[in-house]
């Protein structure tokens, strides 16, 4: 299905909605006071702002994309009421997107325009006036309520505009496409918001207010780049998990590729469970990592080994989840994976390893991971064992169901092996 196609039922509302609100914002526009040709010029001068301040825009860590022209566009609706400010960010989209594909360019400038239209009218509504419209400067200190529900009306309307535009597309729930990215966007209200105001009291100052207002350029690109670099430490720190899984199959060849299936798994269970997003998290990089501590010099024979194991192999064996949990806990971008890391071998009646949990005592996410683990582990070959089918390793989940596994992540493992969702697995 094409992305068009997809989006199809939104292609119409959000372009219509969007134009209607502007039309009726324009057909209600307050009598404009001075020169026309100045007011066009000033306009004209935003719009170069604003178009400078949506260059390279930041990828986000999951799809989608910011910019930090929300201080720009949120300075144009306080100085110019949300009539003039829908206009100029509908013409920045269309400069913008002018090479893209009609729908895409119609869908942003409908978004822009509900965004901007419905935040200027809840300002109005909570008593906040427009600079542009007003005799003498305003005090923004006392409109802080105002300034307030107009940001976070704006971010609302955009992100849920543009989620629901994803998560069309793609095929995804709402909740997820926006946890997954655009709730990113609260940071960058919280950083940029303020810097609009600054620019519409900045704007109130009678001479040079155009070079005054055009040296927030510099400070707005610093903040980009910030914003960048933090996005950027996310990301080194996610390959740092994915070395530490290449160290861990140099001593195992035969967990190669265990780690991110096992991290599949456990997602698509987390997901069914309605496993709340930061526990998600959690559990990814869990899942990643969860069997780093077999960096073991005698792992590699013992796995390997046909018969029976010695008592220190086992021991071997039962102090991968300390060992793992012990490195995992020294990342402290991986708040709460070390816990998970630890108790996935732990089994629901207590008889599991290194710490004899059972039942509520082992975290949900460390029970999604351990039937992960052993449904990836079943379904591959192994030199002790052969591979299982899906069904057959789903059976042998069903039979361990309540003594060693958790029977709600089993019932959630046969309901997306019923809807063919467990990829990679042997059917």
């Amino acid at each position: 299905m094409s992305t068009a196609r997809a989006l199809s039922p939104h292609l119409v509302a959000v372009p219509v909605a969007g134009g209607s609100l502007l039309a009726y914002l324009l057909w209600r526009l307050p009598p404009i006071t001075g020169s026309p040709l100045a007011l066009a010029g000033e306009l004209i001068f935003f719009l170069l702002l604003t178009l400078v301040a949506a260059n390279r825009p930041v990828a986000l860590p999951r799809g989608g994309a910011i910019t930090v022209a929300f201080a720009v566009d949120f300075a144009c609706l306080l100085i110019y009421g949300p009539a003039l400010a829908g206009l100029v960010g509908v013409a920045s989209v269309a400069f913008l997107l002018r090479r893209s594909p009609r729908y895409r360019v119609l869908y942003n400038a409908g978004q822009v325009a509900l965004s901007v239209g419905v935040a200027g009218l809840a300002y109005s509504a909570a008593g906040g006036r427009f600079v542009w419209f007003v005799a003498g400067p305003i005090a923004f200190h006392r409109s802080i309520p105002a300034l307030g529900l107009a940001g976070l009306v704006y971010v609302t309307v955009n992100t849920l505009m543009v989620t629901l535009a994803v998560a069309r597309s793609e095929r995804r729930s709402l909740a997820e496409v926006w946890a997954s990215s655009f709730r990113w966007m609260a940071m960058e209200f919280l950083a940029l918001g303020p810097f609009g105001v600054l620019i519409a009291l900045v704007y109130q100052v009678p001479d040079g207010r155009a070079l005054a207002v055009g040296l927030f350029v510099f400070p707005l690109f610093l903040a980009r780049y910030a914003f960048q670099g933090g996005l950027e430490v996310l990301a080194a720190h996610q390959q740092t998990v994915g070395a530490l899984c290449d160290v861990l199959e140099t001593y195992d060849a035969y967990t190669r590729s265990h780690s991110e299936a096992v991290a599949r798994y456990a997602d698509e269970i987390a997901q069914w469970l309605h496993l709340p997003r930061a526990r998600r998290e959690a559990l990814a990089f869990a899942a990643r990592l969860h069997d780093v501590g077999k960096c073991h010099a005698a792992w590699d024979e013992i796995i390997r080994k046909r018969g029976p194991l010695a008592d220190w192999e086992w021991q071997v064996i039962r102090q991968h989840p300390v060992e793992g949990a012990a490195i995992a806990s020294q990342i402290e971008f991986l708040p709460g994976s070390a816990a998970i890391v630890r108790a996935h071998h732990e089994h629901l009646d207590g008889t599991g390893y290194p710490d004899g949990l059972a039942g509520d005592q082992i975290d949900l996410a460390a029970r999604i991971l351990a039937v992960a683990d052993a449904l990836e582990a079943m379904t591959q070959e192994r030199p002790y064992r052969p591979m299982r089918s899906l069904a057959d390793a789903v059976q042998e989940l069903d039979r361990c169901a309540g003594t060693q596994f958790d029977a709600r992540v089993v019932a959630a493992v046969r309901s997306l092996a019923a809807e063919g969702r467990l990829l990679g697995a042997t059917a």
